[in-house]
């Protein structure tokens, strides 16, 4: 019987080894597939950076999926209403972009993770150079003071905002609808200022789900506080059949230049803009832990990052709040995505990508983009109450539970401070 028990024992042991085993590779991290599509080594037209050497230039696009019922996931506004593949995930795309050591024992096993503003790359003050979306030649480098110490530098699209073309980096999200299918409509906002005055047409950052006048309000004002004057029926019209823009009547007129118009009215087509927080997460956490995707092509970081920071200017510096208010720093596996954070002008607020027919490249100021969900409580990393809501929370709050804070640096002009909610890093919210 002793020896029948020793068998069942090793059989049992042996069967959670192979089960062990056949677990998926993906597990490491919601990139699912890695597309290379373009490799240029060396690039800074083979200039050498002190003892790391010439750097190589990859670019493609990533492909992640993402759980919808992991609590991770969940706090995505509409992940639920996202369309499924076969194994029940929401899918995403995203460009990519990547500098490294062509030797990468030479780097310093650092990733420098940029988090792009609006699809451009803004990383040329670190090396003093013009720097630009698709740095190639050897004065692209400048200074060259991210290459000298061996970073491994990288992007990716996240922003639904993000135009194509010009080099910038996007990412492709899904529509929501409703569980049987239909259409999900609701109300939006435009606020529109041009500062010209040729400008005839305004184009709306979700289609209208109806072509019906009277569902729409234009208004018009010169100061923000003067009284809103409709714009009667007569006096605009959709420009096609799509709804995607609006046009001042008689055809040929120009917006007037500095007005303030408002536009609300029934949108449709939603797309779930929270995935570009798990975008990133899922991207620096597949160069930091993984070996390769699901079709076996390899990490081209493998092995190599010890410690990953993040930098981002203005937008994405707003963006990096958000990511960490809402515990995006923790990966699906619950280990750390980003060690560090410098945010340079971002304020208290976030970049309203989280909502239903979010606008992310919206930003306000004292005369722009107003009535947009920026500045939301929290403010600030510790645990405040915050006294008009009741709500009590703070930037750290999720990461400080799951153990995965980064350290984080904050810089700000008077802008940030008086606008973006800066004052509050450092204040109670009854001041």
């Amino acid at each position: 019987m002793i020896c029948t028990a020793r068998i069942m024992k090793q059989t049992t042991i042996l069967w959670v080894l192979i089960a062990l085993l056949l677990i998926p590779v993906f597990v490491e991290a919601r990139i699912t597939r890695i597309e290379i599509t373009s490799i240029e080594s060396p690039t800074f037209e083979g200039r050498t950076f002190g003892s790391v050497a010439a750097y190589e230039k990859l670019r493609g696009k990533a492909y992640g999926e993402v759980d919808p019922d992991d609590p991770r996931n969940a706090i995505i506004t509409d992940i639920r209403l996202a369309p499924r593949n076969g194994g029940g995930m929401v899918e995403y795309s995203m460009d990519i972009y990547i500098l490294k050591p062509i030797d990468l024992s030479k780097g310093n096993h650092k990733l420098f993770m940029e988090v792009n503003n609006r699809g451009n790359k803004l990383f040329a003050d670190f090396n003093r150079s013009s720097g630009g979306n698709n740095p190639t030649t050897a004065a692209d480098a400048g200074d060259a003071f991210l290459m000298n110490q061996g970073y491994s530098i990288a992007w990716n699209g996240w922003d639904i905002s993000a135009a194509s073309g010009g080099d910038r980096l996007t990412i492709t999200v899904p529509v929501a609808t409703n569980p049987g299918g239909s259409t999900i409509t609701g109300p939006s906002y435009e606020y529109i200022v041009f500062d010209n005055s040729t400008t005839m047409t305004s184009t709306l950052a979700y289609p209208s789900a109806t072509l019906d006048k009277s569902q729409a309000t234009l208004t018009v004002r010169q100061h923000l506080t003067d009284p809103a004057a409709p714009i009667p029926d007569s006096g605009w019209e959709y420009t096609s059949a799509a709804g995607t823009a609006i046009r001042l009547l008689p055809a040929g007129t120009p917006f007037e230049q500095s007005a303030i118009y408002e536009f609300s009215y029934t949108a449709k087509n939603p797309v779930v803009a929270g995935l570009g927080l798990a975008a990133t997460r899922d991207f620096v956490s597949f160069l930091r832990y993984a070996t390769a995707d699901d079709f076996g092509n390899p990490n081209p970081l493998a092995g190599d990052v010890q410690r990953t920071y993040a930098f981002a200017i203005s937008q994405p510096a707003r963006y990096m709040n958000d990511f960490q208010t809402l515990g995006f720093n923790e990966d699906e596996a619950g280990r750390r995505v980003i060690d560090g954070i410098l945010n340079w002008l971002g304020g208290g607020s976030g970049v309203a990508i989280n909502f239903r027919f979010a606008q992310t490249a919206r930003t306000e100021r004292n005369r722009q983009n107003h009535r947009y969900p920026e500045a939301n409580f929290p403010f600030a990393y510790p645990l405040l109450t915050d006294p008009y809501t009741g709500k009590t929370g703070g930037r750290g709050v999720r990461c400080a539970a799951s153990g995965t804070c980064p350290k984080a640096m904050e810089v700000n002009s008077a802008n940030e401070y008086w606008v973006k909610t800066g004052s509050l890093l450092h204040t109670d919210p009854l001041l």
